[in-house]
C-alpha cells in the first residue's frame, strides 16, 4: 500500500523527506521491523519507540511516524498522538475489517473469557463461523493461537479481525481489558455491542485509582456512540446490579440494555440451580422466556451466560439461538475446571486471581455442601498490591485448609509476596501453610484431602507457564492436579 494512501484521514503536523513509498507492514516494536515496514513511534511506561527509529531504520523500515522530529534519511511524518495514529493506520492497511463483522466486545473485571466464549457460540449457532480475540488466544475454530495480551495491540487486532474475514467469519467476540482501552489499542474498530459485565478492584497497581480504573473501561463504552462511527451506533449491555456498572449505563447516551436482578433489567435470570454436574435457569426477555441446561458449572457461569445472552439479544438474535448456542458451550479453559479421578477428592482449577473472583468461587463451593474446602492459592508479582491481605483473609474465612504459594511472582520475591497475603489471615484460626513451591503446595493440598473434600487450586487457570524473575518455565495447574491424583490412586493401590 503507498504511505499516501495509508496516510488518508490521519492528521500529520509536518511531513519531512516526503517520498510516497510502498509500505508492506505496520510495527512499533523496533525488533519486529520488515524491510518496507512503516514504524510508528510510541511512547511506553518502560519505554519511548522514539529512542529506536535508528534500529526501525536499520532494520529496513521506509517510512516513520513520529510525534517529534527525528533524523532519518526516509519519509517522516510528524502527528499529535502517535497511539491515536496506530490505530486508524492500522485500520486502513487491513481494510476496516471491523466493518464487515458483527462485532462485540467484553469489558469487566471478572467473567470476561468466560462470557466471550459463550457469545462465540451463539454468533456462531445464528451468524455462522465467529472469531474469539481474548486471554487464552484467538481463533475462529477450535484450535486458538496463544496471545501475550488479553487484548493484543491495534495492529495485531486489525491483523486478527482481518483474517477472521478471510475465513468466512461473519462474527467476533473479543476481550477488552483497561489497559487496552487506556492505551488505545481499540481505536478505529467500531463495535455493534459492548458488554460492561462488573467492576471490583484489580489493575490498580496501573489506573492508580478505582475511579481511573472504571474510566478506562468507560472509554471503551463511549466508542460506541462516537461521532465518526461508520456503523450505526452500537448497543451498551450492562449489569444492573453492580452499582458502577449501572451508574455507567446511566451516563451513557445511546441504547441501554440491562441484565440482571433488579428492577428494570430486561433481561433476567430466573429458577438458577447450580451443582457439579450442570447449571439450569430459565432466561426472560422481553416477551419471551427459554429454559437452560448449562454444561458449565458454578452459579456464576449462569451470569455469564445471562451477559452473553443480552448481548445476542442487542445484535438481534432470537432466543431459539440463543438457547441453542448456550447449551453448546461444553467448557472454557482453566474456568472451574474439574480434575477428578475415582476415590479421590474433586480439584477444581480457576483463573480467579482477584478478590472478588476468589469470593465467588469459593462461596459456590460452600453452597455444594461437599466435605472440606481446601484452597490453593497465591497472588502475582509486580501487580496491584493491595489485594494480597485482601484475598488471603478472603480465603482463610471461606476455606477449612489453606496453602498459600506462588502465583506468577515475576520480578518479586516469592516469599515477599505471601508475607503480604499472610497479614490478612491474621487471627482467622484456619489451619494455613505457606508454600512458596506452586508444584509442591498443589501435591501437598491434594495429599492432604480426602474423597468427597473439594481441593480449588486458583489463580492460573489455562496458563501452561509460570512467570519468575528468573524467566519463564511450563507449568499447569491442572496438569499437576491429575499428577496428584494419580500418585494418591498409586499410593493407595499399593
Amino acid at each position: 500500500m503507498k504511505l499516501s494512501r495509508l496516510l488518508e484521514g490521519l492528521p500529520s503536523v509536518e511531513r519531512i523527506n516526503w517520498r510516497d513509498v510502498e509500505i508492506s507492514g505496520l510495527a512499533i516494536d523496533s525488533r519486529s521491523v520488515a524491510a518496507g515496514d512503516l514504524f510508528i513511534a510510541v511512547g511506553g511506561h518502560s519505554a519511548d519507540g522514539h529512542s529506536f527509529t535508528p534500529q526501525a531504520v536499520a532494520a529496513g523500515a521506509a517510512a516513520l511516524v513520529v510525534e517529534k522530529p527525528v533524523e532519518a534519511d526516509v519519509p517522516v511524518i510528524v502527528v499529535e498522538s502517535s497511539s491515536t495514529a496506530v490505530a486508524l493506520l492500522a485500520r486502513i492497511f487491513f481494510s476496516d475489517p471491523s466493518a464487515n463483522l458483527v462485532l462485540c466486545g467484553i469489558t469487566g473485571t471478572n467473567g470476561k473469557t468466560s462470557t466471550a466464549f459463550i457469545l462465540r457460540a451463539i454468533l456462531a449457532q445464528a451468524l455462522g463461523p465467529a472469531g474469539i480475540i481474548g486471554t487464552v488466544g484467538y481463533g475462529a475454530g477450535d484450535e486458538l493461537r496463544e496471545s501475550a495480551h488479553t487484548t493484543p495491540s491495534a495492529i495485531e487486532l486489525n491483523a486478527i479481525l482481518a483474517l477472521f474475514v478471510r475465513q468466512g467469519c461473519r462474527g467476533a467476540v473479543m476481550e477488552v481489558s483497561s489497559h487496552a482501552a487506556a492505551q488505545g489499542r481499540i481505536g478505529g474498530l467500531e463495535f455493534d455491542v459492548g458488554v460492561f459485565t462488573n467492576v471490583t478492584r484489580d489493575h490498580l497497581d496501573y489506573h492508580g485509582s478505582f475511579e481511573d480504573y472504571v474510566a478506562a473501561k468507560e472509554s471503551f463504552v463511549t466508542t460506541l456512540c462516537a461521532a465518526d462511527r461508520k456503523k450505526k451506533p452500537g448497543t451498551l449491555v450492562c449489569n444492573i446490579d453492580d452499582p458502577s456498572v449501572a451508574a455507567v449505563g446511566a451516563r451513557f447516551p445511546g441504547r441501554v440494555v440491562y441484565f440482571g436482578r433488579a428492577a428494570g433489567a430486561q433481561i433476567r435470570c430466573l429458577d438458577l440451580r447450580a451443582d457439579l454436574t450442570g447449571t439450569s435457569l430459565r432466561i426472560a426477555g422481553p416477551g419471551w422466556e427459554i429454559p437452560v441446561s448449562l454444561a458449565l458449572l458454578g452459579s456464576f457461569s449462569a451470569w455469564n451466560a445471562l451477559a452473553a445472552a443480552a448481548a445476542a439479544w442487542a445484535v438481534g438474535i432470537g432466543p431459539r439461538d440463543i438457547r441453542a448456542g448456550l447449551e453448546a458451550v461444553r467448557a472454557i479453559p482453566g474456568r472451574f475446571q474439574l480434575v477428578a479421578a475415582p476415590g479421590a477428592p474433586t480439584v477444581i482449577v480457576d483463573y480467579a486471581h482477584t478478590p472478588d473472583a476468589l469470593e465467588k468461587l469459593l462461596l459456590f463451593c460452600r453452597e455444594l455442601g461437599a466435605g472440606r474446602l481446601v484452597t490453593v492459592f497465591g497472588c502475582g508479582g509486580d501487580r496491584d498490591r493491595g489485594k494480597r491481605p485482601i484475598m488471603g483473609r478472603i480465603a482463610a474465612e471461606l476455606s477449612d485448609l489453606v496453602y498459600v504459594t506462588s502465583d506468577n511472582p515475576r520480578s518479586e520475591d516469592p516469599d515477599a509476596i505471601i508475607r503480604d497475603i499472610l497479614v490478612g489471615t491474621a487471627g482467622c484460626g484456619t489451619p494455613l501453610e505457606a508454600v512458596p513451591d506452586r508444584r509442591e503446595a498443589i501435591h501437598r493440598a491434594v495429599a492432604a484431602a480426602r474423597p468427597g473434600d473439594l481441593v480449588v487450586i486458583a489463580g492460573k487457570g489455562h496458563e501452561e507457564c509460570q512467570i519468575h524473575a528468573e524467566g519463564i518455565t511450563p507449568f499447569s495447574d491442572a496438569r499437576e492436579a491429575r499428577s496428584a491424583l494419580a500418585g494418591m490412586e498409586d499410593c493407595n493401590q499399593s
